[in-house]
């Protein structure tokens, strides 16, 4: 519980600090005065005066606000509205523009920032390989006509070299008619994905991965491999006397003798070995999120590392946050045009902190990669023409602009409440949505 805990205090403290950091930032070089940089909405808890502003934690953790002078937001404050130089609503069209989008770009930043980072210093795993050696019966690519050893030549007419190509093609195309060129047994032919039957629940169940030999790349440390006399680059050809000819149906039979000893048959260069080694009997959460106990003797796939320069990570970084963000704008296109079910694809802050948590539990890596991924999220979410987000407030200051007059103090006051309201039947629906995961009330 205590991870869940961490995990979701960190991520949701990250992007809303970052967030709302943007808007004060700008509203700061052009001289409008900042009242109040809250970390959740009021109640406020505690905090601390600093010249004009008072920077405070607040008691709902679902979001934050910068209040800025002379700007009717979502606190309902008409206060401020006193026409002195230093209040948001004195400054030119172009400055409102700027502080009130600055969030939605400081996310933006974020997610460009971590994707780039986290591809410098780890670079980039490659498995060198289009040949099927995964296929989940009654998957997509199982329905679609896919079988094991299949060698995918070309996506959409675009050549692919390795497995990351054929992975990212299938994302690029996402809701858009798909076609795959492959090879089988000496003779090519092409199969065709057709989205007009699919939802955005099902890119989860593709049901396909790469032909992996059962080649041993890394030995995890504390674990029964690593304390044997196995190494890195040994090939596993039978367990207990049934011949294994990838790393899938390897696992397979690992997995299925948790604490059981296991004889393993290796090749070693020329030489063929006889090594015994007992499992590790862990519990780890199956597809449907309950545990079951599993076999683990720690050894990772074999995989190439390509190292990759700041400069091209930061490109890739910046590839892979247009990538999320025209993910998220399929999705809610999908949503809209009732291709996709809200009640299936909306996710709040429960399901949030469950991801976080489950996530943080593998990998930091795995935490960052959430952050950046839920930061475009946040990104697209906000930038919405929807009252009370800041897409909302762009709006009505374009529409000020357009008329070259401000609306009235009146008619900002009912389009607040108006979003206010949107929004709080929206969290009550995703709260709903979120108790009614975990109890299991949706098939």
């Amino acid at each position: 519980m205590l991870t869940y805990i961490f995990a979701i205090v960190v991520v949701l403290g990250v992007l809303i600090f970052v967030h709302e950091l943007g808007h004060f930032i700008a509203a700061k070089i052009f001289g409008v005065r900042v009242e109040r940089f809250s970390i959740g909405f009021p109640p406020r808890l505690f905090g601390k005066q600093i010249g004009d502003t008072d920077y405070c934690v607040s008691a709902i953790p679902l979001g934050g606000y910068v209040k800025l002078s002379g700007m009717i937001d979502e606190s309902l404050d008409t206060s401020t509205l006193t026409g002195q130089p230093y209040e948001f609503m004195s400054k030119p069209l172009y400055q409102k523009v700027i502080i009130i989008t600055a969030g939605v770009i400081m996310n933006f930043f974020l997610a460009v920032g971590i994707f780039g980072m986290m591809t410098w210093i780890q670079g980039e795993s490659v498995y060198p390989t289009t040949t099927i050696g995964y296929l989940e019966p009654g998957g997509i690519a199982d329905s679609l006509g896919f079988q094991k050893y299949d060698k995918i030549l070309q996506v959409n007419d675009k050549p692919v070299q390795h497995w990351q190509e054929v992975s990212q093609a299938f994302l690029n195309n996402f809701g858009k008619d798909t076609r795959y060129l492959i090879e089988r047994e000496g003779r090519t032919l092409t199969l065709a994905m057709n989205w007009d039957h699919l939802k955005l629940k099902d890119v989860q169940r593709l049901g396909v991965g790469p032909f992996i030999p059962a080649e041993i790349g890394q030995l995890v440390p504390g674990y029964p491999a690593s304390e044997s006399q196995l190494q890195v680059g040994d090939r596993i050809i039978a367990i207990n006397d049934s011949a294994v000819t990838d790393w899938y149906q390897m696992t397979e039979i690992i997995h299925a003798r948790p604490g059981k000893p296991l004889a393993l048959a290796i090749l070693r260069g020329g030489d063929t070995l006889q090594i015994s080694i007992t499992t590790r009997a862990e519990k780890v959460p199956n597809a449907q999120g309950e545990e079951q106990e599993i076999g683990m003797i720690g050894i990772g796939r074999p995989v190439q590392h390509l190292q990759i320069g700041f400069f091209p990570a930061m490109v890739r970084g910046f590839q892979q946050t247009i990538f999320w963000a025209q993910t998220n704008i399929n999705g809610f296109v999908r949503v809209l045009s009732g291709k996709d079910s809200a009640r299936e694809t909306l996710a709040g802050p429960i399901a949030i902190a469950k991801l976080a948590g489950d996530t943080a539990r593998q990998s930091i890596w795995d935490l960052f990669r959430l952050i950046a991924i839920l930061s475009v999220v946040l990104a697209m979410i906000n930038i919405l023409p929807i009252p009370a987000l800041d897409g909302g407030h762009l709006m009505i200051i374009l529409i000020e602009g357009f008329r070259r007059k401000p609306l009235s103090v009146k008619t900002k006051m009912m389009v607040q409440q108006i979003g206010m309201f949107f929004l709080l039947i929206l969290m009550v629906f995703v709260f709903y949505n979120d108790i009614a995961r975990l109890l299991g009330l949706f098939n």
